[in-house]
């Protein structure tokens, strides 16, 4: 199983009774809650006015790409793919494959019946019946007023997140077919990008608590929430920043260099030996330079509300007391290089994408 390590400490081994979080740890789970809650915010801002550019849009050509995408995310396809990992295990006496496709059942059962009840105590009419630039929020068991959260972002990765403890080195494949089906809930019309935030926090959550002890699953959750929060402050960003054009190119030029100094200093630290010789006294040392590295990302787009929610993703990040090895490598040489040099093209890329999306 993976260990519960990022943004709080795990728990005692033994099962003995878990001691209350600390002040740091309440800060990093309290910050995440608040930049996941500014994702949905920011999201509910533009979630009309991106639906309809996309319905002017002929979209008929990636059409069957969607098909497949939520096909993939279907509930069956997820069942037969925890079962075939079941049989599999049985076939290879391997009782680590058979555990983890009993904790991914487990996982989309509990997230299917999570996200169908919040879906009917919301009542959010699906894309397809919002024709108004408002809608009423309502408890509802008709169909069609179902659609937040996504059953098919939450439901995939919740399953992803369990069976990716047996790729632990490619776990990165998994979670890009997950963001292949989100995607399609979205271009589709299916889905709201509020909908595919809310269902990849949810099942990401589900998820984490299913890797771990369920004696543990509060403190699960709470790391669960912890690691999330950057990938809903990133879908928010992309979207906001997509759909709104520079106001002013003289202070945008200056949080573009702002940032670029950002992440260069946090490239730096993150490849000084003598930093890393600090670390093993301090998990803030190995915190900052990622922090760095966030917030210039987060100023590069220019806009205050994400530069307020990557601050927030950054004190969650200082205020982390999870285990320093598993958090921090020094990077030396062209693996530093390739570290500054990646962050340096995402800027450029964050820089390109403002206001790609004309929207009204």
């Amino acid at each position: 199983m993976t260990e519960l390590g990022e943004g709080l400490a795990p728990p005692s081994a033994g099962g003995a009774e878990q001691q209350p979080l600390s002040c740091q740890s309440l800060l990093s789970v309290g910050s995440s809650a608040l930049a996941v809650l500014g994702s949905f915010l920011v999201l509910l801002q533009i979630d009309i006015p991106l639906m309809r550019f996309l319905r002017s849009l002929d979209l008929s050509s990636i059409q069957r790409w969607g098909d497949w995408g939520e096909k993939l995310g279907n509930g069956g396809t997820l069942v037969g793919i925890s079962l075939a990992l079941f049989l599999i295990g049985l076939l290879w006496k391997r009782d680590s494959l058979r555990r983890v496709a009993i904790d991914s059942l487990l996982a989309h059962a509990v997230v299917a019946l999570l996200v169908n009840g919040l879906k009917h105590l919301i009542g959010r009419p699906r894309p397809r019946l919002t024709h108004g630039d408002e809608w009423q929020w309502w408890p509802s068991w008709e169909s069609g007023l179902d659609s937040f959260p996504s059953g098919h972002t939450s439901s995939t990765v919740a399953v992803v997140t369990v069976l990716s403890r047996v790729l632990p080195c490619c776990r990165g494949l998994p979670f890009l077919l997950v963001a292949w089906v989100a995607a399609s809930r979205i271009w589709r019309g299916s889905h709201f990008p509020s909908d595919v935030v809310a269902g990849m926090v949810v099942g990401y959550m589900v998820g984490t608590v299913f890797n771990s002890p369920l004696r543990w699953w509060h403190r699960s959750a709470r790391v669960g929430l912890v690691r999330v929060a950057p990938a809903a402050v990133a879908v928010a960003g992309l979207f906001w920043i997509a759909s709104h054009r520079i106001v002013d190119t003289s202070i945008d030029a200056i949080l573009v260099a702002s940032a670029f100094c950002l992440v260069v200093g946090g490239a730096m630290l993150r490849s000084r030996r003598q930093w890393a010789a600090s670390v093993e006294h301090s998990p803030l040392a190995a915190e900052l330079p990622i922090a760095l590295t966030g917030m210039g990302l987060g100023v590069a787009t220019g806009a205050p509300v994400i530069i307020v929610l990557t601050a927030l993703i950054s004190l969650a990040k200082l205020s982390s007391n999870g285990p320093v090895e598993q958090n921090f490598t020094v990077a030396v040489g062209w693996k530093a290089v390739l570290y500054a040099g990646g962050n340096v093209m995402l800027i450029m890329l964050i820089h390109a994408l403002k206001g790609v999306i004309p929207l009204r």
